[in-house]
């Protein structure tokens, strides 16, 4: 269950192909488990997708909209997230691309008003992505995200053996057919779900950045 429950009224059921899309996430080098990276580590913005608090992937902010626009037109049934860890652990997951959770795509809504009224409420924001597409569409379903060592990892050797085009970096753009996403997901699914630590680590970065603002707003 998530931990704020949005109101989803106006959102329309889903019904997609079983098949996974692959998504990259920016993730924390501050923290063990590879959560988004919410503290601009990585000096590409401050993240808020996936949002793990109410299950939700393009409804809190505008994030990778082409990419999540493409997902839903595609008819992908699942999300798969993606990164290339570099967080705390020194563990041989190191530098490694990993498949850490999922989400599968139960309700869809486009937000691009909602994002282009916020944007215009906010002096000084920077433009988002969506003012320059028609749709921008979000995503609501239950999230799986498990530790890292249990996370599945993904290697060009493994592409290559499954028939995919590419090199397993941030450019990677694989669609998972059913035979191979059953795989990934079984994988995940004998897992602890380790989504309540997600949230907690993100929170703990929601109060470091309401410190940071208050001490900038006090000198």
């Amino acid at each position: 269950m998530p931990k704020t429950q949005i109101n989803l009224e106006g959102w329309q059921d889903y019904r997609g192909n079983i098949t996974g899309a692959l998504l990259y996430v920016e993730t924390s080098h501050q923290s063990i488990v590879p959560v988004r990276d919410q503290l601009n580590e990585n000096g590409k913005g401050c993240f808020f997708e996936p949002n793990y608090e109410t299950s939700t992937y393009g409804l809190i902010s505008c994030c990778n909209a082409k990419n999540m626009n493409s997902i839903v037109k595609n008819k992908s049934r699942y999300v798969l997230f993606g990164t290339r860890y570099e967080g705390m652990s020194a563990s041989d997951f190191k530098n490694k691309y990993v498949i850490m959770g999922y989400m599968r795509i139960d309700k869809i809504k486009d937000v691009r008003t909602r994002h282009i009224q916020k944007y215009m409420a906010t002096p000084g924001a920077a433009e988002p992505e969506c003012m320059q597409l028609e749709k921008d569409m979000a995503v609501w379903g239950p999230m799986y995200f498990v530790a890292l060592e249990d996370s599945f990892v993904i290697s060009d050797e493994l592409l290559k053996e499954w028939d995919y085009k590419g090199r397993a970096t941030r450019q990677l753009k694989a669609v998972f057919r059913e035979e191979h996403l059953n795989i990934i997901l079984g994988h995940l699914n004998s897992k602890k779900n380790m989504i309540e630590e997600y949230v907690a680590t993100v929170e703990e970065y929601k109060e470091a950045l309401v410190e940071s603002d208050d001490a900038t707003q006090s000198t």
